[in-house]
């Protein structure tokens, strides 16, 4: 259930008393009830609206339209094809392959860890109650701002988390496109111009919007993310 679904999206025959868009986490946060729960979906009341959604009778044209669905097979565009996610840091479009990713939370403290500067790791961060390691990606590719190039725009900056067999570990891009689905025939091999480091962890590039996405080698990324870390 989307937290900030207005009520007037409300399916026919259901009430939804959405406090958290009013006096909650996306309202003027004045529920007395935040202090014990912290975050709204902790509440219970955000469960009773989220059971009462779940609960609804379906649409009488909900069988139909999933019949049709699958009665029309997978297209055409869709079978070989890659899918990575798209994100930026400074002004590099980067791209990592989607299994990789865990999730994607808001920008929040950082802690720093005495004696353990170097310039990778930049500390831990909490994300849903667990520590995290929090490195600095732009270190590991060599990402330098060109001071002669116009400022991006402002967006949400927001926490990645990844994960591999080691565990999982978070960093922070200046912005998340999302899901982007590829052939491998449009990848491109890297230019001699890519900075040298950011250059070794790209295989390949991908045209997209009158730019390019380096997209990374995953393995070698988080090879050399766990050396700078130990």
């Amino acid at each position: 259930m989307n937290e900030s679904s207005p009520a007037a999206a409300e399916p026919a025959g259901v009430t939804i008393a959405d406090c958290w868009n009013k006096i909650g986490v996306h309202g003027d946060g004045s529920c007395p009830e935040l202090e014990k729960h912290i975050h709204c979906r902790n509440c219970p009341t955000y469960a009773t609206a989220a059971a009462a959604l779940l609960d609804r009778d379906l649409p009488s044209a909900y069988l139909d339209e999933w019949r049709n669905h699958f009665a029309q097979g997978r297209r055409v565009g869709e079978v070989d094809t890659e899918s990575i996610v798209v994100f930026r840091i400074g002004d590099e479009w980067l791209g990592l392959p989607t299994a990789v990713f865990s999730e994607f939370v808001d920008m929040r403290a950082i802690h720093s860890l005495p004696h353990r500067r170097n310039g990778v790791l930049l500390g831990l961060a909490n994300v849903r109650g667990e520590l995290l390691v929090c490195v600095a990606l732009d270190k590991v590719l060599g990402i330098v701002a060109d001071a002669k190039k116009p400022r991006q725009r402002a967006a949400y900056r927001r926490l990645v988390v990844i994960r591999d067999k080691g565990g999982r570990i978070v960093f922070p891009a200046d912005e998340v496109h999302g899901i982007h689905r590829f052939h491998s025939g449009e990848l491109t091999q890297v230019p001699a111009t890519v900075a040298k480091a950011t250059a070794t962890h790209t295989k390949a590039m991908l045209p997209w919007k009158d730019q390019a996405i380096a997209c990374l080698d995953d393995q070698l990324l988080f090879y050399s993310l766990n050396r700078s870390l130990a």
